[in-house]
């Protein structure tokens, strides 16, 4: 009698806790203003590092395919996602690794210190500095192209932790004062309801120069590591559906995830990670150098 007694209390409880977050979840954009606290304030990175929420890590939102391909238009499209228990559908042009991660990336650290809504500003000559980017034409329209793809976005993400998050664009609203010239600024506005996927530490932190110049590929795989203290061994086909890679060969997309193994090794992101059969395993820790000893010549 006394556990079914618990029982009931723990469920009581748990239902209290979930109609509190849910209520927290779906409060207007309006209230999160008010409220003055930045996204900083509730998910701290340093300013060498960027951060990226553990949900969109583990799925397939930003893609590897063929940058000769065209992008896909998706209508509402299911993206992959690791786990199970969370459900992300995506309305949008194709978002990809190679560009449009890094661009949003970045505008999060811009945007880390503002109150939630309020609207930041930055250059075009300093988003493609930062990005590593050269500082020309070709560049410039890069980096507004990425812009408005990220604006042009709706995804519902839906897990056990958040509930059902009501639709957000990776970027509410953006315009570029004095566009095509070398003094162009962006002024850009985030959602206030974008700090719950990073809410609870639910987000990854990373070293920001070593990061941006991984190949889209190994910085895939470094985002589902990243997002584990103790990566699980990722499987091959996993690995593919989460990159929404067009590799059709089975033999061809083995080796892409070895060269990934052994850039991201070497990047010194991760202690170690190889391919072994069918599955990706990680070592997170980086063996740390041993301090100096003057009695054998180390220094």
């Amino acid at each position: 009698m006394k556990r079914t007694a618990k029982s009931a209390i723990d469920s009581v409880r748990e239902a209290l806790v979930k109609t509190h977050r849910d209520d927290l979840i779906h409060k207007l954009d309006e209230e999160l203003r008010q409220s003055q606290l930045s996204l900083f304030d509730l998910a701290p990175w340093d300013d060498d590092m960027r951060a990226m929420p553990n949900d969109y890590a583990r799925s397939a939102l930003f893609t590897v395919r063929n940058k000769r391909k065209k992008r896909e238009a998706c209508d509402n499209k299911a993206i992959f996602h690791v786990n199970k228990d969370v459900s992300i559908t995506y309305t949008g042009i194709e978002l990809r690794a190679e560009d449009d991660e890094l661009v949003w990336q970045q505008i999060l650290e811009y945007a880390k210190n503002y109150p939630l809504g309020q609207k930041i500003y930055f250059s075009i000559y300093q988003l493609c500095k930062d990005l590593g980017w050269a500082v020309n034409g070709r560049y410039y329209r890069k980096a507004e192209e990425c812009l408005t793809r990220l604006q042009a976005t709706s995804m519902a993400v839906t897990s056990e932790r958040l509930g059902r998050l009501k639709s957000l664009s990776l970027i509410k609203e953006f315009e570029i004062v004095e566009r095509g010239t070398k003094k162009a600024v962006c002024e850009v506005e985030l959602s206030p309801q974008m700090v719950y996927l990073f809410a609870g530490d639910h987000y990854t932190k990373f070293t920001w120069i070593k990061y941006r110049k991984l190949s889209p590929t190994t910085r895939r795989l470094f985002d589902y590591m990243a997002s584990h203290k103790e990566p699980f061994p990722l499987k091959l086909e996993t690995f593919k559906m989460m990159c929404g890679s067009d590799t059709e060969q089975g033999w061809k997309w083995k080796q892409q995830a070895k060269d990934a193994c052994t850039e991201l090794a070497e990047s010194g992101l991760v202690g170690s990670t190889w391919v072994q059969g069918n599955a990706i395993f990680c070592v997170r820790a980086v063996e740390k150098k041993p301090a100096a000893n003057a009695a054998n010549g180390e220094v």
